[in-house]
């Protein structure tokens, strides 16, 4: 929520968040008793949404899921799913689509497209806009060297000298010896906390971090607490009586305790208050682990991230995150963080030994991206 001048809600923000609900209240209400009548009147339309599996099996979905399916997306699907053609840049073209029944939507060629202002992509640099004037031709060459796919996890024979020079690029940039890339934005968090983190160790995350940290936390086996969003003084609060307390039942030490945070919270557009943060997690000997999807590229005066902005050393954060689906106009992710760290995490987690290792072109158009912030 939006906070006003005195600190109290932003009234616009109140009404949009009252006027949903009541949207919401409203559907609920009025699907719930079109049901009703129609179980009622044993309409077999509503055979489906009463009978949700065969004769001995159990549901796939439950109840409310099917309920919210028919009666709540099926009436706005069509704000969604959209497929588009083009370059996913500033405007964008999107593919026209009917339905016959009102549920299934069928798009028509490509030739028939609306011209939309896009406010759904990453774009936050412009690259999706100017890519053939800045990046085409240089990307370009690996198709020349390479092939389109690395065809193999980094671990087995997925790595060539794109992925090592981009790793490179990423340690310097960021301020960091060394640096690990991986495939996907999303399966760094989720494949990494579960090689760093364990039984007996413990995960501080922020609130509000993205789904990526809190399933990568959840699978990792450790005791996870989560302390009010942006609040140091919370963050303390948690660390001291963790600290004090210990492990659950045999109250023996934590293993390791680390602090998990996002350099800017992309559904409130806040950056993280990461001095502060950063020196709670000192004070009680915590590693910290930032994530800085949406912060890598955009913020500071150089486009560094959140340490940066926030005037943080880097050496003070044990392991930086990133992805390059944002700033870059790329995808997959990194972790940059000290040599010896990095070497061992490589051959630990399943995002280096089982995925396939991140396409050439896209190292290419990243390197790219990174020489054009960096004024090269």
């Amino acid at each position: 929520m939006g906070k006003g001048e005195h600190g109290g809600e932003n009234p616009i923000t109140l009404f949009s968040a009252i006027t949903t609900y009541i949207g919401y209240a409203t559907l609920i209400v009025f699907g719930r008793l079109r049901d009703f009548v129609g179980q009622l009147l044993g309409s077999s339309r509503y055979k489906s949404a009463f009978e949700a599996s065969k004769d001995g099996y159990a549901p796939f979905s439950f109840s409310f899921e099917n309920f919210y399916t028919r009666r709540m997306y099926h009436r706005i699907q069509d704000c969604f799913n959209r497929p588009y053609t083009g370059p996913p840049g500033a405007e964008i073209r999107v593919v026209e689509r009917e339905t016959k029944d009102g549920v299934v939507y069928e798009a028509k060629d490509s030739s028939h497209n609306n011209k939309c202002l896009n406010l759904g992509s990453y774009n936050y640099l412009g690259f999706a806009d100017d890519w053939n004037s800045t990046c085409k031709d240089f990307v370009f060459e690996a198709f020349d060297e390479y092939s389109v796919s690395a065809l193999s996890p980094r671990l087995d024979c997925g790595t060539n000298a794109l992925h090592k020079h981009l790793e490179e690029t990423v340690a310097e940039f960021v301020g960091k010896e060394a640096a690990f890339v991986f495939n996907m934005g999303y399966g760094t968090n989720s494949t990494v906390i579960p090689a760093l983190m364990g039984a007996g160790s413990l995960v501080v995350s922020d609130s509000l971090n993205h789904a990526s940290i809190v399933n990568g936390s959840r699978a990792s086996g450790a005791v996870i607490r989560v302390f009010r969003h942006n609040s140091a003084k919370n963050l303390e609060k948690i660390l001291r009586e963790a600290i004090v307390d210990g492990q659950p039942r045999t109250h023996r030490p934590w293993k390791k305790i680390l602090v998990m945070v996002e350099g800017v919270y992309s559904m409130e557009g806040e950056i993280c208050d990461l001095k502060r943060i950063v020196e709670v997690a000192k004070k009680y000997k915590c590693y910290v682990y930032v994530d800085e999807a949406h912060s890598i590229g955009a913020v500071g005066a150089t486009g560094r991230g959140v340490c940066q902005h926030c005037g943080v050393d880097p050496d003070d954060v044990d392991i930086l995150m990133g992805t390059f689906t944002k700033s870059f106009g790329g995808m997959g992710g990194y972790i940059a963080s000290s040599r010896d760290f990095v070497e061992q995490l490589k051959r630990q987690t399943s995002g280096a030994m089982f995925s396939t290792a991140m396409s050439p072109i896209i190292c290419k158009q990243i390197i790219r991206a990174f020489d054009i912030i960096d004024g090269r």
